[in-house]
């Protein structure tokens, strides 16, 4: 009896800790077969940390003023160096004045005299916030539609697929610069997310979400038709699980890595159409809430003679989108069985 127990207890340890021993090895995976992958995954790790807690990297706020002097130069390092040049500036209104940089903003200022690299810092908390809300509303949208459309087919998938096609067809460029403002005409009476007359972070996610969804509907429909008519469906059909049954426990956890790589790709791409349409004036102008994109718009009225106004921004953005792509790029080559003979999967 005794060692029946013991038996039964060495037995069980193993499954307790399949879940973590799994999520260690899928890293491990990822980092020997996918290195640009996972080091796109660390870099990601960090926004998401600067994003949850700015405060603690931030070194103003993100509205002070008056933090250096205007349009100060970039110091990360020792001053009279190429890491902290010191610029002399002439000008026949204001006269002659150097501008020496500070390790206090290491990024510089802008012309209000605020700190660029406070407000990256803060800029990353509202990308992070657009995103995952977008990205949650158009997976939600592509999940139901896709899984739907896929699964029963027939005169409902060709009439829902119509309204997707009519959507996909709209220009996107100008989807995005007429819905914000539409919405944000919107002003209820009563405790809403839309009782605002302003454009708010909440209204952009809701748009951008909202025509990610339709194109990743595809994805997930065409994932849905592969799984179909695999046998251990038929296998639950014979045995009298019903059609919401079937997809929820059958379906979606089939379809769940390509819909986390879509999500992935998605988030990046997110991040990027806010940026556009802040930089074009028709985001979020407030200026305790920065953007990345609306450090954009506002330094490219000083580009010509403070050009790296405009650098700080867009690396931000490049990097944070390069990396979920990569990252995207990585879980699919890991996710789709397809793939595993190419240096894919877990082998």
């Amino acid at each position: 009896m005794a060692e029946a127990a013991a038996g039964q207890v060495s037995l069980g340890r193993p499954a307790s800790n399949s879940a973590l021993v799994r999520l260690l090895g899928f890293f491990r995976t990822l980092a020997k077969r996918k290195p640009l992958g996972f080091v796109s995954f660390l870099i990601l790790v960090f926004l998401f940390v600067v994003a949850l807690f700015p405060q603690l990297f931030a070194t103003h706020g993100p509205a002070d003023t008056g933090v250096g002097e205007r349009l100060q130069n970039y110091c990360l390092g020792p001053k009279d160096t190429f890491l902290c040049p010191t610029k002399v500036e002439t000008s026949q209104i204001t006269g002659n004045r150097t501008v020496e940089g500070s390790l206090s903003s290491p990024f510089g200022t802008d012309q209000l005299q605020r700190d660029v690299y406070s407000r990256l810092v803060y800029g990353a908390r509202w990308a992070i916030y657009i995103g995952l809300i977008a990205v949650a509303i158009s997976s939600s949208i592509s999940l139901l539609i896709g899984v739907t459309c896929g699964y029963f087919g027939g005169k409902y998938d060709a009439v829902v697929q119509r309204f997707v096609d009519a959507i996909m067809a709209l220009p996107a460029l100008v989807v995005l610069l007429a819905l914000p403002q539409m919405i944000g005409r919107w002003d209820l009476d009563g405790p809403l997310p839309l009782d605002d007359s302003q454009i708010t972070f909440f209204k952009l996610a809701l748009v951008l979400g909202f025509l990610g969804g339709a194109g990743g509907s595809r994805v997930i429909r065409s994932s849905v038709l592969g799984v179909r008519a695999a046998q251990y469906l038929e296998a639950a059909r014979v045995i009298g699980c019903t059609d919401r049954r079937i997809m929820l426990r059958h379906v979606i956890p089939n379809i769940f890595g390509p819909l986390i790589v879509q999500a992935t790709i998605g988030l990046g791409g997110i991040i990027l159409a806010e940026a556009a349409l802040s930089f074009l004036g028709f985001g979020v102008v407030d200026p305790n809430k920065p953007t990345w994109g609306q450090m954009l718009n506002l330094g490219n009225l000083i580009s010509s003679v403070h050009v790296q106004s405009v650098v700080w921004p867009g690396v931000c953005i490049a990097l944070a989108v390069f990396s979920f792509n990569m990252l995207g790029d990585a879980l699919r080559d890991l996710l789709d069985p397809r793939l595993r003979g190419a240096g894919g999967g877990f082998g």
